[in-house]
């Protein structure tokens, strides 16, 4: 199943433009990822914010299939 997830506030705590404190979404990720699902990364973080959250699922070690850009934001 592909499955486009908004970030903050549902991976992180909302702190835009910042990164939000954990709220426990990494061991959910990481578990959909390795039971066949594609999580495709839908926000509206544009720019360098975006390159932050992205960096969060890299940091996390949770593979993304997509990316969502909004450069007009």
């Amino acid at each position: 199943m592909d499955i486009a997830i908004d970030f903050d506030g549902t991976c992180v705590a909302h702190a835009y433009p910042l990164i939000g404190a954990d709220i426990g979404a990494v061991p959910v990720l990481r578990e959909l990822v390795e039971n066949g699902h594609r999580i495709i990364l839908f926000t509206m973080r544009s720019e360098e914010s975006l390159a932050r959250a992205i960096q969060w699922f890299m940091d996390n070690e949770v593979r993304l299939y997509g990316i969502q850009y909004n450069p007009t934001q």
